[in-house]
């Protein structure tokens, strides 16, 4: 390794994957002499160098000072750091905590029997020496410090006590913990990680699985993280926490993003609307028909819906719709439109060519409800078959079983009954308590639950969830209840609840262009037993935060995912 590539290896480091967020008492409590020599010490251009503990480019900045050649550096070469050599020299430092700091750093392969290390581990034990200072501080101050041992238990209860800046850091520390756990699971015998290693991570999986990240942006989020030094195509763990943070910034909504759906909606809202009304009396659908004029023509009848229906349906043929129009007196000075009196004549013409039986059309509307309710029976009882086999929700339930109800839903779907071809829906139509019947989701069935509970609760299992919904004037609450049972101690199930905010939001479906309601939810705070937690953390309540409704009825709600129409979710409301 030549000096410029451990130089460009110094960058592998980001704010975004280290503790940039962590005090500097290395810094401030250290001897003056230190300090001193941090700031005397400069490099050949006379440019300061300032190596705070959380500042890793000046860490590295002393690193390449005293490095070698290969850009490692031998326990010689870290003594001879002057910051170093100036601490061990006044004792601030003992011998004994070095070689202690220097043997629990991770050493650079090397073929001869010295030990080295490279840049990462100097970080490291320049950050383990400022450690020692802050724990000495805390002493000082009455406060125990740490140790390895307690770290677990302050963390758990470090998320209840602090606020604001200090429980996001909390936070980050406790996500890289999490992080650097999972890497040593799915990372080969060398520490190292490759893109195939890497695509078969259970969190990546679901992604694909949800359609949420595509192959592409996958390979370009691998190829733009840094590879580990020697390779160039294996990941560190350093390399793992930069990818994982670029994989988080792929789901910030981007605000560029949201000025062009707010655009398209606006866009949308502009366009005068369908008449969907049917059997509007003759002078109500002119008034709502006519143009600035007062006047209908042939583009203004585009949006009366009925007629639409009609030529779709073909009851009635664009020819014969268009030689109706010719022969009906024009306005003056419009010679291809007509005023309100022979839009009349027009529109008794239009339906003089149907004399259908009113019953006949009884019957077809009976028809339609019929199949209906059938649609929708069939569907709940194939949920209750499936729940009697299988379980609670279909948690487990074969692909064979999810084709079934996935062609039962569609058919509920397309049903005459469906809320949704009938009205705007409002918060007020879908308010109330909810109990989630069946899902296909992967990450919801992954984790066997929302909040994940169920599946590491030893002996537990997911007991069902219910969904409600409150909506007044200025509150827009929802709270889900899941119901974690214990099958070897039933008195010892519980519930865990997640309260946060929702809205509808119409909009246009980005698989299929039509316009869309979308119920949107932000958890805000998990609950259970004595625990309260921030919900933006908790990965596993993201299955329900955006969703399409695609039927309504009084008792049946089924939502799709918003970019994986495969993902469903069926709820009932409670009883």
């Amino acid at each position: 390794m030549s000096w410029n590539s451990c130089h460009a290896f110094s960058l592998v480091s980001s704010p975004k994957t280290t503790n940039s967020f962590r005090c500097t008492p290395f810094l401030n409590r250290v001897p003056v002499s230190f300090l001193n020599a941090v700031e005397s010490n400069g490099n050949e251009g006379g440019e300061l160098i300032s190596a705070r503990a959380d500042d890793v480019q000046s860490i590295q900045a002393l690193f390449l000072r005293q490095c070698d050649a290969d850009g490692l550096m031998t326990k010689q070469n870290l003594e001879a750091v002057p910051e170093l050599a100036d601490l061990l020299k006044e004792g601030d430092l003992l011998p004994d905590e070095l070689s202690d700091i220097w043997n629990a750093a991770p050493k650079f392969p090397c073929d001869g029997a010295e030990e080295k290390i490279d840049v990462d581990s100097f970080t490291q034990i320049y950050r383990d020496i400022d450690d020692l200072f802050e724990d000495e501080d805390m002493e000082e101050d009455g406060t125990a410090p740490t140790s390895a041992g307690d770290e677990s238990k302050s963390s758990a209860v470090s998320a209840e006590v602090i606020n604001g800046d200090d429980e996001a850091a909390a936070l980050r520390v406790r996500d890289e913990k999490e992080l650097e756990t999972v890497f040593k699971d799915i990372c080969d015998t060398a520490g190292l990680l490759s893109r195939e290693a890497l695509m078969g991570w259970d969190e990546v999986k679901l992604l694909f699985d949800d359609n949420l990240l595509g192959r592409n942006e996958f390979d370009e989020l691998f190829d733009q993280t840094i590879k580990s030094p020697g390779t160039s195509d294996q990941l560190d763990v350093e390399g793992f926490l930069s990818f994982n943070v670029a994989l988080d910034d792929l789901f910030e909504f981007d605000d560029e993003d949201e000025e062009r759906a707010a655009a398209v909606v606006e866009e949308v809202n502009q366009m005068k609307p369908v008449i969907t009304e049917t059997d509007l009396p003759a002078g109500v659908l002119f008034s709502q028909l006519a143009d600035n004029d007062f006047l209908v023509g042939m583009e203004e009848l585009k949006r009366w819906g009925e007629l639409q229906d009609m030529i779709a349906e073909g009851d009635l043929m664009p020819i014969e719709l268009q030689n109706i129009f010719a022969n009906v007196q024009k306005a003056d000075g419009a010679p291809d439109k007509v005023n309100e009196d022979g839009f009349y004549i027009l529109h008794d013409a239009i339906f003089d060519l149907f004399e259908n039986d009113n019953e006949d059309e009884q019957t077809e509307a009976e028809d339609l409800m019929a199949a209906s309710l059938e649609a929708k029976s069939n569907l709940l009882n194939m949920l209750a078959d499936l729940q009697r086999r299988e379980g609670l929700s279909g948690l487990e339930c074969s692909d064979a079983d999810q084709a079934r109800i996935q062609e039962a839903a569609v058919l509920v779907e397309a049903s005459s009954n469906n809320l949704l071809t009938q009205k705007d829906i409002q918060p007020a139509d879908v308010a109330g308590s909810w109990d989630l019947l069946y899902t296909s989701s992967g990450m919801f069935r992954y984790n066997q639950g929302l909040t994940g509970l169920a599946g590491s609760v030893p002996n537990a299992e997911f007991g069902g969830l219910k969904q409600e919904l409150i909506a007044d004037k200025y509150l827009f609450e929802v709270k889900y209840v899941e119901r974690i049972a214990v099958k070897s101690a039933p008195e010892n199930s519980f519930d865990a609840s997640v309260n946060g905010d929702w809205e509808l939001k119409k909009s246009v479906s980005l698989l299929t262009g039509a316009p869309t309601v979308i119920m949107s939810i932000e958890p805000e705070k998990v609950e259970y037993g004595p625990t309260s937690t921030r919900a933006d953390h908790w990965k596993s309540v993201r299955s329900m935060n955006l969703l399409d409704i695609s039927y309504l009825d009084d008792d049946l709600r089924i939502m799709r995912g918003n970019t994986s129409t495969d993902t469903i979710f069926i709820l009932q409301r409670s009883k």
